[in-house]
């Protein structure tokens, strides 16, 4: 009896001491109708839990700095592959608006693809619509290698097959050029 009491207490107290923690969310809480790309300095990584963060030093359209937090998979994805001082650069989805939650913070998204200082892409968060990351001036080969990738392949047929539009930002024409080339094809 008295172990378990203190081992409730000192439970209790682990908990308390933990600081807040992030909530775990799905993809209903993701504005996935409009991708978001942006280009920074890693500034550090956090591989807290649920989600690991990367921040990333942006340079502003006013030539500031600013802060930007992009959010990702389980802790430990990208740890082996990003080093503060890499440029990369992140297409994601900001969540929806929750005013009861002060939620989503400032120059946030959850990311679903990395652009690697090596020019390779990489898949990194499973909240998005992959599609919509396609740029007009991105290579249809990139995206081929990319999607040669079997996580990176399902994603991109989950997302394509989506009742949610192609965003305006990406490209119709690339988008289906790819689809057009991909062996097996989309379902």
């Amino acid at each position: 009896m008295k172990r378990t009491a203190i081992a409730a207490a000192a439970a209790a107290a682990a908990l308390a001491c933990a600081g807040p923690l992030r909530a775990h969310h799905s993809i209903s809480v993701i504005d996935i109708t409009t991708p978001v790309w942006v280009k920074g300095t890693v500034a550090e990584y956090q591989p807290i839990s649920p989600h690991a963060l990367i921040e990333l030093e942006v340079l502003g359209a006013d030539g500031q700095s600013e802060r930007w937090t992009v959010e990702g998979p389980y802790p430990g994805r990208l740890e082996r592959f990003l080093k503060a001082g890499d440029v990369i650069e992140a297409c994601g989805f900001v969540p929806k608006p929750n005013p009861e939650k002060a939620y989503p913070p400032p120059r946030f998204i959850h990311s679903e693809l990395l652009l690697m200082p090596n020019g390779q892409m990489q898949l990194w968060g499973p909240y998005g619509k992959l599609d919509n990351c396609v740029r007009p001036s991105d290579s249809k080969q990139s995206w081929l290698d990319f999607l040669s990738n079997p996580m990176a392949r399902d994603l991109w047929c989950s997302s394509y097959a989506a009742a949610v539009p192609l965003s305006p930002l990406a490209s119709q024409a690339l988008v289906d050029d790819i689809n057009g080339e991909l062996s097996p094809r989309c379902r």
